[in-house]
């Protein structure tokens, strides 16, 4: 006879791939071969504190791909591949932070956590709806 707790395994680390893509969809891609976040035309639709979420979710759409070596992005980095200064990302990062959406990394990067996507997916689709 089956455990019926067998039902509550679940792997922490697996997130919701399909959702992750319809979030991102249009917003931004990935480039196969450098790993690096590509921005679509969408991803000017975004609030600028749905573009620093969504460009760390791209961050962990190329490293879930392994074609990047870490999802976690320093800040400087963000900044020069978004083209945003560092007064509008620095703040949008501590907002994200409040709200539970993203995590830092010891090293001072910045990254969405596989128990925090299925939010920040919905955050993204939320902006662009």
């Amino acid at each position: 006879m089956a455990d019926p707790l067998d039902e509550l395994l679940l792997d922490a680390d697996e997130v919701d791939r399909a959702q992750l893509a319809q979030a991102l969809k249009g917003i931004l891609g990935i480039d196969q071969k450098s790993g690096r976040v590509v921005l679509k035309p969408g991803f000017n639709d975004l609030d600028t504190k749905h573009k620093v979420l969504a460009f760390l979710l791209g961050a962990k759409v190329a490293h879930l791909l392994g074609v990047a070596e870490t999802e976690a992005v320093a800040p400087k980095e963000l900044e020069k591949q978004t083209g945003m200064p560092h007064g509008t990302v620095a703040p949008k990062l501590g907002q994200l932070m409040d709200d539970k959406l993203i995590a830092k990394t010891p090293q001072g990067g910045y990254h969405v956590a596989p128990h925090q996507v299925g939010r920040a997916s919905d955050a993204i689709r939320r902006d662009v709806s």
